[in-house]
């Protein structure tokens, strides 16, 4: 197959050679993918989907769309420098596209509602079928959003992507039935795209080893797989993801005033006593621990604490405003006097400090080279693998220098100890967990069909859903299509829809 042809093929052979023959030299097959993902009503759905505090909190937080057009800025700068500094052609348009795409499948909730679906969806199915939100991208651009229909054979192809763009978002090349069926993984249905991608063989590698993958023993193997089989464009993406995450959503935990100066001994002792790291453990915990001691260490500057007056007994930032308000002699300077407005922007320069610390400490590894540094044998299962390693996108391991992917785990640590474990965000993380259980036992159930929109009713009648099995109860297609239509749905769509169905107060 030539390059060109390579490039450009999509996944399924339908509605797109005519109209981009038309098109040629005008857009990149890359640039059709981003424009239409951009114009995808999943997209738009996402600026009112949860990243971290969702409907039940201030608006100006981020939220899955912000947090994707972040992403994307940031793994196009990756990008840029990797492409100078190694004279490589990885195409911007395409780490766009994998960009503001890789959260579209995510459901109301955040990853709350993604485990409640699963959990869901598997039980209505005695475990034959799952749900998961990087499979869900695949599944929302290869069917759910309609663009191509061929009313000939009666099939829907989504927008019909290149396949290097399904590749750049493909994080778990794992087939659900192979897989541990928690997490991470791809719909069986959408085997034939690792047969388009690697070829015949490498979906029996993965009947091969899936058992040792599944194995909780392997792990840190299985993890490995993942890394392994992900392409260069995909790399890019987790790590730009990872950065925008340890950086952005702990700004927001600042800014809501959720992460305050005492939680680092929070963090810090979970880290001593997590117990998860092996031989390696004290000299990691001890760099893990300095990082989120300089962490709090540089806010507390920030917010003008000095160190012998409150570091270790005021600890709420929001507070300390109040109190330097009150105090202005004792804790400003004279050019300090506008004190908030001074606190946002060190905040930003902070923040935007650490980015491009992480971009700049990002290189590359031949993967050949990586694979000869194997010292253990139970790293075999990495020889074996069928991936052309010769092949631009799979020729490169994606690497942090300078102990930098410690700094992020700390950073992770602390977004998630002091955020995500806060008491008013698991509160709002238990009402969430009702809305979507209730939902799914309502539309899970085929007697409830008419309270689908018009277009789900329709994919149901008309057949859409049949290769995954269909009864007079509608089991198990009709679980699926709750599924997809319980994930599309946004925080505050599906918070209406449960008030309406289960509040006697609504209107």
């Amino acid at each position: 197959m030539s390059e060109e042809r390579r490039i450009e093929e999509r996944v399924f052979d339908y509605g797109y050679a005519d109209k981009e023959k038309k098109e040629k030299g005008v857009r990149s097959p890359f640039q059709i993918d981003r424009d239409r993902i951009i114009h995808s009503s999943a997209f738009r759905r996402m600026r009112n989907k949860t990243q971290v505090f969702g409907v039940f909190t201030l608006d100006y937080y981020r939220t899955r769309l912000t947090h994707s057009l972040e992403v994307s800025q940031i793994a196009r700068a990756v990008t840029s420098i990797l492409n100078k500094k190694y004279g490589l052609s990885i195409d911007l348009d395409l780490i766009e596209a994998v960009s503001l795409a890789h959260d579209i499948g995510h459901p109301p909730f955040g990853h709350l509602g993604e485990y409640i679906i699963n959990e869901e969806l598997k039980k209505a199915t005695d475990g034959k079928l799952g749900f998961e939100a990087n499979a869900q991208n695949i599944r929302i651009l290869n069917f759910l959003e309609k663009k191509f229909y061929d009313s000939k054979n009666n099939k829907i192809y989504g927008i019909n992507p290149s396949l290097k763009t399904i590749d750049g978002i493909l994080k778990y090349k794992m087939p659900y039935s192979m897989s541990d069926k928690e997490k991470h993984f791809i719909y069986d249905g959408d085997i034939f795209i690792l047969e388009k991608l690697h070829g015949m063989d490498f979906v029996n590698y993965l009947n091969k080893y899936s058992a040792f993958f599944n194995d909780k023993k392997n792990k840190t193997s299985k993890n490995k797989f993942f890394e392994f089989s992900r392409c260069l464009e995909c790399q890019i993406l987790n790590a730009a993801d990872d950065i925008a995450y340890a950086t952005h959503d702990i700004e927001d935990g600042v800014e809501s005033k959720l992460i305050d100066i005492g939680g680092r001994f929070k963090v810090n002792k979970y880290l001593k006593e997590s117990g998860r790291f092996t031989k390696d453990s004290i000299d990691t915990i001890n760099t893990m621990t300095e990082r989120v001691d300089d962490f709090f260490f540089k806010l507390r500057n920030i917010f003008n604490i000095p160190e012998n007056d409150g570091f270790e007994r005021r600890t709420d930032f929001g507070k300390d405003y109040i109190m330097q308000d009150e105090t202005a002699d004792k804790y400003e300077s004279k050019d300090q006097t506008m004190h908030h407005i001074k606190v946002k922007t060190d905040l930003k320069e902070f923040f935007s400090n650490y980015i491009s610390k992480f971009i700049l400490n990002i290189d590359l590894e031949e993967r050949k080279d990586a694979v000869k540094k194997l010292k253990s044998k139970s790293d075999n299962f990495l020889l074996d693998m069928p991936l052309d390693y010769n092949d631009d996108s799979y020729k490169f391991g994606l690497i942090w220098k300078n102990g930098v992917d410690l700094e992020i785990s700390a950073l992770k640590q602390i977004s998630y100890r002091l955020v995500m474990e806060n008491r008013e965000i698991l509160l709002n993380r238990y009402k969430a967990e009702n809305i979507v259980r209730k939902l799914f036992s309502v539309f899970s159930d085929i007697n409830n069909i008419k309270l689908y929109p018009d277009d789900f009713q329709e994919l149901y009648e008309f057949g859409f859903y049949d290769s995954f099995g269909k009864d007079g109860s509608g089991n198990p297609a009709f679980k699926v299509m709750c599924a997809d239509y319980i994930s599309g749905m946004t925080d505050m769509y599906a918070m209406k829809l449960y008030s309406s169905l289960f509040d006697a107060r609504t209107q």
